[in-house]
């Protein structure tokens, strides 16, 4: 699993993320269209529906999960890859193709994606997953973003030199990723494969959503990542062309501080991780994301004149934050995750997530249409549509927060809430009760 994030990690780098608008802009694609592409993949989870009535048809399914994963890198990596050079000069064309690529791609993720984590919560008990999410975060970080960074640094001499060695270089990235892609599959077969137990004989359409809403933490665990989700991706379809277009920061300025986020596992890893056992995992992430919201209101005012500082200490102190709020949400859907029809309940979370990030992008780009032209005036800045939407993260973040804060005593385990209790004064230890009845 850890080598998975690994590869998965430097892979989507390489063929996602800055990369991947660079792409699109060498190819014609505006700020507004990229937007429209990143925003399709969150359309296809809806699929997750069918998942379990298909998974569960299959006693083993390591070898369909990994065949279809295949399928999926080759038609968003390769196929992706190969359109200018089949299309050329036909932008309208070239378009079409690559919204008919993605959807057929991340259809097919969708459909079988959820396999994979109903397979690995079986090597993530309660007492593990923060140590995992926390050291798995930081040595993928570690490696991933250093290697960004070394392409990083490739990228912008090439796009100092001339547009011909700049194409070759993003190409050619796009093609080692797709090795990378392979090998990640290869890598996925390896682990032991369980059963998966079922409460129900025969899968039914309807359990996705009646079974995981009849266990009530789990459904209130869907409306706070739900709201996060959403409230941490109004501003992703704008904010990597935006910071390389607009702002002008060189990609080995923007990789080069996401190479150091590793550090802040080391440094601030252990601090958090006390964090979260003494708030609990809901109330830790409430109160996070208070935190974190003013670093959104410091990133509406960064400009080409200002981003060498302004822009550097903004992510650094949203690494800090990043270490805690990544593993809070890698790890709430196992907290109430039951033993079994762990494929239907997963299915739905997926759909949960991505139904929220897909509604926080959609609401970005239509703001961006509504404001684009205008500037908002604030002392002697200038905020035009993108720096509003990263306003609007911190505005959104904020009842994100105090929803986690309202809800956690409902939604938190009653095993840790009897702990919280005890370590916070408001419940005798046992051995203190012991004495009492004595």
């Amino acid at each position: 699993m850890l080598a998975n994030s690994i590869t998965s990690g430097v892979l989507g780098q390489m063929s996602g993320g800055l990369f991947y608008s660079g792409f699109l802009l060498l190819y014609g694609f505006d700020i507004n269209e990229i937007s429209i592409l990143l925003l399709i993949p969150s359309i296809a989870p809806l699929l997750n529906l069918l998942s379990p009535s298909i998974l569960e048809r299959f006693k083993r399914r390591k070898a369909v999960l990994a065949i279809t994963r295949l399928i999926y890198f080759t038609i968003n990596i390769l196929c992706v890859t190969l359109l200018p050079s089949v299309f050329g000069d036909d932008f309208r064309g070239m378009k079409i193709a690559l919204i008919t690529l993605i959807i057929i791609s991340n259809s097919i993720n969708a459909l079988f994606s959820s396999g994979y984590s109903a397979w690995h919560a079986n090597f993530l008990p309660d007492n593990v997953r923060a140590d995992y999410f926390t050291s798995s975060s930081c040595i993928n970080s570690m490696v991933t973003y250093g290697v960004t960074f070394g392409l990083s640094l490739l990228t912008d001499s090439a796009r100092a030199a001339g547009s011909e060695q700049y194409e070759t270089i993003l190409l050619m990235m796009r093609y080692v990723a797709y090795l990378l892609a392979i090998i990640d599959v290869i890598i996925l077969i390896v682990p032991k494969e369980y059963d998966y137990p079922v409460s129900v004989d025969k899968p039914r359409f309807k359990d996705v959503l009646t079974l995981p809403m009849k266990n009530r933490r789990f459904a209130l665990t869907m409306l706070i990542l739900f709201a996060t989700y959403f409230a941490t991706n109004v501003h992703t379809g704008h904010m990597d062309t935006y910071i390389l277009n607009e702002v002008g920061v060189p990609y080995s300025l923007t990789n080069g501080i996401n190479a150091l986020y590793f550090l802040f596992f080391i440094i601030f890893g252990s601090m958090w991780k006390k964090f979260i056992a003494k708030n609990t995992w809901f109330r830790a992430l409430g109160l996070s994301l208070l935190i974190e919201a003013p670093s959104y209101v410091m990133l509406a005012f960064v400009n080409t004149e200002n981003y060498l500082w302004l822009y550097v200490i903004t992510r650094l102190y949203q690494h800090v934050l990043g270490v805690v709020r990544g593993t809070i949400v890698s790890s709430l859907v196992y907290v109430n995750l039951p033993d079994t029809d762990r494929t239907n309940y997963l299915a739905l979370y997926t759909i949960v997530i991505n139904a929220g990030a897909f509604l926080g992008k959609l609401f970005g780009t239509e703001f961006y249409k509504l404001t684009s032209g205008t500037a908002l005036h604030i002392f002697s800045a200038q905020l035009t549509s993108v720096p509003m939407l990263f306003g609007l993260v911190a505005v959104f973040e904020l009842p994100t927060a105090f929803l986690c804060l309202a809800l956690f005593r409902k939604v938190t385990p009653e095993q840790l809430l009897r702990e919280y209790d005890i370590r916070h004064g408001k419940m005798p230890r046992p051995v203190d009760a012991v004495r009492t009845a004595k």
